[in-house]
């Protein structure tokens, strides 16, 4: 009993199905795991420590020193000299209207930085959404063509039965091995496309095994009107709002740009505390309050001040075509969307229609009336229409997924 249940064990284990690969899990790889979003939090890591680099200048700088020196340079009319003191110094910017400014313009780059890591989550999210698609499609027509080489086959041998009771010219199997052989390549044709999508997928995700079996093809719902994904995309998609805090950062470098035409003070401190040779006291400190107001610079102030006007115009010309470009993707996603359930409707009533003929074909079959084609052609027809449904609902599907891209939901 051991051996033999040690036997039997394996053989269940080998024979388990794999564990199905989710939507879900490929959209929370997306968002954690794609390239192009790890990408993208980086350049906000790197945009924030810019941010607190800027700041740094508005802020109190001390710094301790620790010196120790021997003069004796007589010769050029100087003293003999020894000292060894500690000294602290301190920085206190009192009024500098650029450079407030110009952190207020990090910081807004900053948050902008992060929201585009939120674009590329999005994208990343719908690329992947396609990419699962395209597996659920491939599996659903491999599904879709090994029936139809079962029902081939099961024809091939009605017509040997028929040529070997002299019922039917033997050429005629001829040209139902060639249909079978016709069905068999389409078969291994949608088996590569099945695992081709399945590479592409795990190539996108950074999987280290493409997935095996992911969940079956099945039609989205979509409760939604089209007035209101263009209301939440004009809101929140990533893309737009990152152009407006870009914008708004522009607005600031421009204002920081021209803030340089202002004065600026700054109150500075330090300490003396140690001993000397002559003896000049233990110690001893000074302040310092320093405010200047260029005047002629050469024209490199006005210089910055056209460059920053331009990277606005820029900014809001930006602006305006991601802004453009989100109306016609909510526009272009849901004709596409009405296109693909019209299409999903008229495939569904074409194999309900293909059935019914394949149905009828096959009753002739048996009573003997079917032409020699008629069986081959309903068997076509009814393959091509199976296909045609499993593509028109992955189309359905991905165009739901595109106004969900469109419309900036991030986790649709």
């Amino acid at each position: 009993m051991l051996v033999a249940s040690m036997i039997v064990m394996p053989l269940c284990a080998a024979s388990a199905p794999p564990p199905i690969f989710t939507l879900a899990q490929a959209v929370a790889r997306a968002r954690t795991a794609g390239f192009d979003v790890r990408i993208a939090r980086a350049e906000a890591a790197i945009s924030s420590a810019d941010s607190a680099s800027a700041r740094a200048a508005l802020r109190p700088q001390l710094s301790v020193n620790v010196n120790a020196l021997a003069a004796n340079e007589p010769q050029l009319g100087m003293p003999i000299a020894r000292q060894a003191y500690g000294a602290a110094a301190l920085s206190i910017p009192l009024y500098s209207p650029s450079n407030a400014l110009a952190t207020r313009a990090a910081d807004m780059t900053a948050t902008a930085a992060r929201t585009s890591s939120l674009a590329a989550a999005n994208d990343a999210i719908f690329t992947a959404t396609q990419a699962y698609r395209r597996i659920q499609l491939a599996d659903s027509v491999l599904i879709a063509r090994g029936a139809a080489v079962a029902a081939f086959v099961s024809h091939l041998r009605v017509t040997e039965q028929r040529v070997a009771a002299g019922k039917s010219a033997r050429y005629v199997l001829a040209r139902d091995r060639a249909a079978l052989a016709g069905a068999q390549q389409a078969a291994e044709d949608a088996a590569s496309e099945r695992d081709q999508a399945a590479n592409d997928l795990a190539a996108i995700l950074d999987l280290e095994h493409a997935p095996a079996s992911v969940e079956p093809l099945e039609r989205s719902v979509l409760a939604d009107s089209r007035d209101a994904v263009l209301t939440r995309a004009l809101r929140q998609t990533p893309a737009l709002v990152a152009a407006l805090q870009r914008l708004n950062a522009a607005e600031a470098e421009l204002a920081a740009a021209r803030s340089t035409y202002r004065p600026s003070a700054t109150l500075t401190a330090q300490s003396y505390n140690g001993a000397s040779s002559p003896s000049l006291g233990r110690s001893g400190g000074e302040i310092e309050v320093t405010a200047s107001l260029p005047i002629v610079d050469g024209g490199s102030r006005s210089a910055a001040v056209a460059k920053a006007q331009a990277q606005y115009d820029r900014a809001a010309a930006a602006r305006d075509q991601i802004r453009a470009t989100a109306v016609r993707d909510v526009a272009n996603a849901w004709r596409e969307y009405e296109a693909a359930s019209r299409n999903t409707a008229s495939a569904t009533d074409a194999l309900a229609d293909a059935e019914e003929q394949l149905r009828v074909t096959s009753l002739r079959e048996s009573a003997g009336k079917a032409i020699a084609t008629e069986v081959l052609d309903a068997l076509a027809l009814a393959a091509s229409a199976r296909e045609a449904v499993a593509r028109s609902i992955a189309r359905l599907d991905i165009s739901i997924a595109a106004i969900h891209h469109a419309a900036g939901d991030i986790t649709p």
